[in-house]
């Protein structure tokens, strides 16, 4: 009993999270198991998912970047309830040509008796560096989109 309340505090489930970042980035998708529900389901911008497919966008993703142990670095946490909110930020190395990217990100999980059941997450490619001076054009990022300079 003592274990069951140990996983419900604010601590516990941030750990939770975490831990499946750490997998995350080795692709350790068999120790993921231990952290995710069997009704898992996950909310992305590609529709919903299910535990084996969210283990399968997994090793997708590792085919198309290379990650480093550290690659997630955990921001911000804030826990409500059952509901984990992570702001995240990722350095990855693309495959195929080496460019180092830049990604943020930001998860909303829910996390009850120590798994994931459902969560919610979005990423953004970080714009590069400009040099000082250089024109600021938009990489991709939405938060750029449709900003005009203040005059």
């Amino acid at each position: 009993m003592q274990d069951r309340q140990n996983d419900e505090t604010a601590d516990a489930k941030k750990a939770v999270f975490r831990q499946l970042v750490s997998l995350y980035a080795r692709a350790d998708v068999d120790g993921l198991k231990a952290l995710v529900a069997p009704d898992y389901v996950g909310h992305t911008a590609a529709g919903e998912r299910d535990w084996a497919e969210f283990r399968q966008s997994i090793l997708n993703f590792h085919q198309l970047f290379d990650y480093a142990p550290d690659s997630f670095i955990v921001e911000d946490q804030f826990v409500d309830g059952d509901k984990v909110a992570t702001r995240m930020t990722a350095h990855v190395r693309n495959r195929e040509t080496g460019t180092p990217l830049t990604m943020i990100g930001i998860n909303l999980a829910v996390i009850r008796g120590g798994k994931i059941h459902e969560e919610w997450n979005t990423w953004e490619v970080a714009a590069p560096a400009e040099p000082d001076g250089a024109d600021q054009t938009d990489h991709g990022s939405l938060s750029q989109r449709g900003a005009t300079a203040q005059s």
